[in-house]
C-alpha cells in the first residue's frame, strides 16, 4: 500500500515538475532596444509599457527594454530584428525608410499640418499599404502608430527669425539626410550638414547661424548657451514607431496582440503626457537662461515649404505620385 502510494505521489509531483517547467518554457522574450537616455520620454513610457504588458499577459512576456543604444547602432539593431536576437526597436517614424523610401516622407517638413496630419497619413489607406508592405517584404510590423510622439522641431538661431523670408539664405544646421535638406532648401536657406556632436561648436563660431531640432534636445545639449531665439516654427511634427519582428508578433495569441496593441497605446498617452509635461518645463528654463521665444506664421512656412515634398519626388527619393495619394488620403 505504502509502496502504492509513494508511486502516485511520485507521478503527482513529476505532473507539476513538468507542468512548471512547460509554463517556464512558454514565457516569451521581447527585447526592445531605442537610441534614447534612461530619463528620456521614450524610455520611461517603454517602462510603462513593459509594466502593462507583463501584468496582463499575467508574466507570459518577459519585456526586456535597452536604451542608449545598447544593442548596438541604428544599423547594428535593425541586423538583430533580423537576425531574431531583438524582437523590437523604437525610432522616430521615418525609421522604417531604410526598408522603403516612402517613410522619409515622414522626415520631411511642411508635408502635412500638426501631429494629426501625419498620424491621418500613416493610418490612412495609402499608409496601410506601405505599412502591409513592410511587413510582408521586411517582415517588421509597426504597432499602435500616432499614439506616440516627440516634441515638435522648432528653430534655433543667433539672430531674430520673425518671418518666412527672414529665413533666405540662412546658414542653418541639418542632418545629412536629403528630406532635410529639401526642407530648408524649399524655404530658400542655405541647409549646412553638420554632425551632431558638432552642433555646439559650430554655432558658437558662427559656422552656422541656427538649427533645427525639439525643445528637449536644444536644452539638454545646451545648445541655448550659444543662440539666443527660438522661433516656434514646429515645421516636422515628428511621431515615434515601435517596430516589432513578425515572427515575435505571430507567436503571440490573439489574446496577447490584442494586449499588446492597447499597452502600447496606453504607453503612448502616458509619452505624450510626459512630452507636453516637459517641454513646459523646459521652455521655462530655458526663458530663465535668456532664450526669447517667436511666435512666427506657421501658415506661411507651411505654404512656401510645401514643395519640399514634391522636388524629393522628382529626385525620386519616393515613387512619383505617392505624396500626392497619401495627401489626398487625409480627411
Amino acid at each position: 500500500m505504502k509502496k502504492i502510494f509513494r508511486v502516485i505521489l511520485l507521478g503527482l509531483l513529476l505532473i507539476i515538475f513538468t507542468t512548471t517547467l512547460s509554463a517556464f518554457g512558454a514565457q516569451k522574450v521581447m527585447k526592445i532596444g531605442h537610441q534614447m537616455n534612461p530619463e528620456h520620454a521614450e524610455h520611461l513610457a517603454l517602462l510603462k509599457f513593459e509594466e502593462l504588458f507583463e501584468e496582463r499577459t499575467n508574466g507570459e512576456i518577459d519585456v526586456q527594454i535597452f536604451p542608449s543604444d545598447q544593442l548596438g547602432s541604428f544599423f547594428v539593431q535593425i541586423q538583430n530584428m533580423k537576425q531574431g536576437i531583438q524582437q523590437g526597436h523604437l525610432n522616430g517614424l521615418g525609421w522604417p525608410g531604410h526598408f522603403i523610401p516612402e517613410y522619409f516622407l515622414f522626415n520631411t517638413a511642411f508635408a502635412f499640418k500638426g501631429f494629426d496630419e501625419y498620424a491621418q497619413a500613416i493610418n490612412g489607406p495609402v499608409g496601410q499599404e506601405i505599412r502591409e508592405r513592410l511587413v510582408e517584404e521586411h517582415g517588421i510590423r509597426l504597432i499602435s502608430v500616432g499614439d506616440w510622439r516627440r516634441g515638435a522641431r522648432n528653430l534655433l538661431s543667433k539672430n531674430p527669425i520673425q518671418s518666412v523670408e527672414e529665413v533666405e539664405g540662412l546658414k542653418i544646421r541639418v542632418p545629412e539626410t536629403p528630406s532635410y535638406i529639401e526642407s530648408w532648401k524649399a524655404l530658400e536657406a542655405s541647409p549646412t550638414p553638420v554632425a551632431f556632436g558638432e552642433v555646439y561648436l559650430a554655432l558658437q563660431q558662427g559656422v552656422v547661424e541656427a538649427m533645427e531640432c525639439p525643445l528637449d534636445l536644444i536644452y539638454s545639449q545646451k545648445f541655448y548657451e550659444v543662440a539666443d531665439y527660438i522661433s516656434i516654427t514646429e515645421h516636422l511634427p515628428e511621431l515615434v514607431a515601435l517596430g516589432v519582428t513578425e515572427k515575435f508578433y505571430q507567436s503571440l495569441t490573439d489574446e496577447q496582440k490584442t494586449i499588446l496593441e492597447e499597452c502600447i497605446a496606453e504607453a503612448g498617452k502616458f509619452n505624450r503626457q510626459l512630452v507636453e509635461e516637459g517641454e513646459a518645463e523646459i521652455k521655462a528654463k530655458m526663458a530663465e537662461a535668456g532664450i526669447e521665444y517667436i511666435e512666427v506664421d506657421q501658415d506661411a512656412f507651411w505654404e512656401k515649404g510645401k514643395v519640399a515634398a514634391y522636388n524629393l519626388e522628382e529626385q525620386e527619393i519616393w515613387p512619383k505620385g505617392f505624396y500626392q495619394r497619401i495627401a489626398d488620403s487625409i480627411k
